[in-house]
C-alpha cells in the first residue's frame, strides 16, 4: 500500500515542477474577425455579394457606417448620406436613421437599388434579424423618390434585381 502512494506523490511532484511550469515557446495572438455582406444589384441584373473582413470589436454602429461607406463607394448611396444611429430591437427589426440627404438619390440610380442594397446588406450582415426600418431624421418616409414603399420595416428581398 506504501509503495503505490510513493509512487503516485514522486509523479505529481515531478509533473509540477518540470512539466507543469513549461511556458509556451511563441505568444500566439488570436483574433477574431466578423464579417460584413455588402448585396447590391450587379452589372446584368443579378444581385452581387461581397463579403469583407471587419474587427469583431467594432460596435454595431461602426459596421453600420462602413457597409453605408462601402455603398457610397459603389455609387449606390448618395455621398453627403450619413447614419446617425442604428438600433436593433429585440424583435430583430433594424431602425436605421439616416440623414435628409438620403431624399435625394444617386444620379442614374433608381430607388429601388438604393433602398434594397441598405436593407439586404444589413439583414446580411447582423444576425436574428427579419425587417429594416429606414428613418430620416427619426421619421419614416413614405418613399425615398417614389418607386418604394418604406414607410413601414422592410423584409429582406432577393428578387427585387432578379429575373
Amino acid at each position: 500500500i506504501c509503495l503505490p502512494l510513493v509512487v503516485a506523490t514522486f509523479v505529481f511532484v515531478y509533473f509540477f515542477r518540470y512539466i507543469a511550469d513549461t511556458q509556451p515557446k511563441k505568444q500566439i495572438a488570436r483574433i477574431e474577425r466578423s464579417t460584413i455582406s455588402l448585396i447590391y444589384p450587379g452589372n446584368n441584373g443579378t444581385l452581387s455579394e461581397n463579403i469583407i473582413e471587419v474587427d469583431s470589436a467594432a460596435t454595431q454602429k461602426d459596421k453600420g457606417n462602413f457597409i453605408i461607406n462601402e455603398l457610397k463607394t459603389r455609387g449606390l448611396v448618395p455621398g453627403g448620406v450619413s447614419l446617425q444611429e442604428m438600433i436593433i430591437d429585440a424583435e430583430g427589426i433594424i431602425y436605421l436613421n439616416f440623414t435628409k440627404d438620403l431624399l435625394h438619390g444617386v444620379a442614374g440610380k433608381d430607388d429601388v437599388g438604393i433602398v434594397y442594397a441598405i436593407v439586404n446588406s444589413f439583414l446580411a450582415s447582423f444576425r436574428y434579424t427579419k425587417k429594416v426600418h429606414i428613418l430620416v431624421d427619426w421619421k419614416p418616409v413614405y418613399t425615398l423618390r417614389g418607386t418604394v414603399y418604406t414607410y413601414l420595416p422592410i423584409e429582406f428581398n432577393k428578387q427585387v434585381m432578379e429575373d
